[in-house]
């Protein structure tokens, strides 16, 4: 009988392969960093309610006012029909908690230059106690905005910023790298 090419793996050449993956992976596996992973995770969150907030205000010709919640680790989203910035009856109410062990602090230095807090802003209004920026029918913020957070450690490479520009509502994040803000999606 002709001795034919086999064409499945045995067990033994299976489990060679499963050792050297798992050798591979312990190596691997202390470089990867996953609670910057997670900060990531909320900074993207964070800047895409606060680019759902200026959409909803344009779609919806009525203000949108963020307020951030440092005590809580949240940002509070109020639909305020009546553009009075108060939470008044029959007004829909969010919030977005970060998670992970991510809060709001203040950086080493923020991506415009030195802050004073996790929350910044030239005409940022008090809400509720709460520093808040209110979207406008047109798009645009009722101030600039620098919003950071970082993990629980805190460690410098840790810090996210996300901001807001006044006139037109365009918000983006950055990574703290080194000693110096990068882009968040390079």
């Amino acid at each position: 009988m002709i001795d034919r090419l086999r064409s499945a793996y045995t067990f033994v050449e299976l489990l060679i392969v499963l050792a050297l993956i798992a050798i591979v992976a312990t190596f691997a596996y202390p470089r990867v960093n996953f609670t910057q992973f997670q900060v990531d995770a909320n900074a993207r969150a964070v800047r895409m309610a606060l680019q759902n907030a200026q959409r909803l205000a344009v779609t919806r010709q009525f203000n949108v006012v963020v307020s951030v919640d440092e005590v809580h680790g949240q940002l509070r989203i109020l639909e305020d029909n009546n553009n009075n910035n108060a939470v008044d009856g029959g007004e829909r109410v969010t919030h977005l908690t970060l998670e992970d062990g991510a809060h709001f602090q203040t950086p080493p230095t923020g991506v415009n230059g030195p802050v004073a807090a996790a929350v910044n802003g030239a005409a940022l209004v008090t809400i509720d106690g709460m520093q808040s920026i209110v979207f406008r029918r047109d798009g645009a913020g009722s101030s600039d905005l620098e919003l950071y957070l970082t993990s629980r450690r805190a460690l410098p490479q840790d810090f996210r910023g996300i901001t807001v520009v006044q006139s037109t509502g365009r918000t983006d994040w950055y990574k703290y790298i080194g000693a110096v803000w990068k882009p968040g999606n390079l």
